[in-house]
């Protein structure tokens, strides 16, 4: 999931013009006009939504980085929100003492992430006067992160001019969200061409999947028939014992996709769980077909 800051750099351009625009409601965010100016942190979202960051929009900053992957690259910014009437040097600096600033909110205890897991491709820049951003790049290291665990790197920005940084969007929070089974997974394919799943199957494959975390407790992984759903997967996790799984597809992807098709789930799905965690084989059937999925950890 490589972002490219050029295919991204339009939507950054609108920042000075149409983000505060679109913001203007926001009492929390663009300063009336008699108001000094504020500096704030953006996020490019993967899709190339660009969205305000802080607390307000924490859920919003999880990074979808995926274990097989060498490098993940993100792209977000340092904006000035208002008048400046001079050049202004921005730097950027990590804040490991926010690290636990959303546990009110979603109870998960962070931790700072380790210098082998990311790199700040650029620290500060200047700002010209009459701009209005300064783009930076973070490149993740997916074989260096343990993606059971919540890991997060809180990042501000100072700057040369003395304008103050904004207490709601002024620290960007780009995490993980640590889960027990999230990881990458050998994904054996199943299909008979019948419901009963009698005689030999008609596909039989092996792929590689990830298991995506949504949340602790929940992880999202696709199902190999058809156009691939994903298993809405979940599960309780007691001081490390896991249990209480259950999976489902995903609905809204079956009433897009499978709905106008035709394709109706007769039973199922019903999940099997190894006893180390680290085999699923989840099964259901369809009017016309069997289907089994089995990840096993790689």
């Amino acid at each position: 999931m490589k972002l490219n800051i050029i295919a991204k750099l339009m939507c950054v351009l609108v920042v000075g013009a149409t983000l505060t625009s679109c913001l203007e409601g926001d009492e929390m965010n663009t300063p009336p006009g008699s108001s000094p100016a504020l500096v704030e942190m953006t996020f490019v979202q993967p899709g190339g939504t660009l969205i305000n960051t802080g607390l307000r929009y924490f859920g919003g900053q999880a990074l979808l980085l995926s274990p097989a992957d060498l490098t993940d690259t993100i792209d977000f910014a340092v904006t000035i929100q208002g008048p400046v009437k001079q050049d202004v040097t921005v730097t950027l600096e990590l804040k490991p003492d926010h690290a636990l600033d959303n546990l009110p909110n979603d109870g998960v205890n962070y931790k700072v992430m380790s210098a082998n897991q990311y790199k700040l491709l650029q620290t500060s820049a200047t700002i010209p006067q009459g701009q209005t951003y300064a783009n930076f790049q973070i490149v993740f290291y997916p074989p260096n992160i343990n993606f059971t665990e919540s890991t997060i790197l809180p990042i501000t920005a100072s700057n040369d001019a003395g304008l103050t940084t904004s207490a709601n969007y002024g620290v960007f929070y780009p995490h993980i969200i640590g889960n027990a089974i999230a990881g990458l997974y050998t994904r054996e394919f199943i299909r008979y061409g019948t419901p009963a799943g009698t005689g030999s199957p008609d596909i039989h494959t092996f792929t590689t999947q990830v298991f995506s975390p949504v949340d602790p407790n929940t992880i999202l992984v696709p199902t190999g028939y058809y156009t691939a759903p994903n298993y809405i997967i979940t599960f309780t996790n007691t001081n490390g014992v896991l249990s209480n799984f259950k999976a489902i597809l995903d609905p809204a992807a079956l009433a897009a996709d499978w709905d106008p098709a035709g394709i109706q789930v007769a039973s199922g799905p019903t999940i099997t769980v190894s006893s180390d965690y680290k085999k699923f084989t989840v099964k259901y059937t369809t009017l016309t077909r069997n289907v089994t999925d089995i990840y096993t950890k790689q």
